[in-house]
């Protein structure tokens, strides 16, 4: 998020030559735009660090292989799915090509020289 505020870019966008921008797409994204833009993700690993969390609390985390088919983790599993097929649905439907990540911050992914 940092790299986005204040660069425009992390390691791989330069790599692969992008950059992140305002969707006015003349100046880099504010730290609120870079935070809104991962916040999918953000809330996701929440959400799980806070159940592990409460599962250590009251003593009934027995390690990770004990989570499979949990009924927490397919939630969130299933939930992740949903935001990554809404994601893939809103970066084919529009002319900029931008993710519904882009879409709630406000950004747009360009190509830099």
């Amino acid at each position: 998020m940092l790299l986005h505020a204040y660069r425009g870019q992390t390691v791989g966008k330069k790599y692969e030559h992008v950059k992140v921008l305002d969707v006015s797409e003349q100046r880099i994204p504010s730290l609120k735009q870079a935070v809104l833009r991962d916040i999918g993700s953000v809330v996701a690993s929440s959400v799980g660090l806070i159940y592990i969390l409460y599962l250590l609390a009251v003593n009934r985390y027995k390690g990770p292989e004990a989570l499979t088919g949990h009924w927490f983790v397919i939630v969130l599993g299933s939930a992740n799915l949903v935001w990554f097929v809404l994601e893939i649905v809103t970066m084919l439907t529009n002319s900029k090509r931008r993710a519904l990540h882009d879409l709630i911050a406000g950004t747009v992914v360009v190509r830099v020289e």
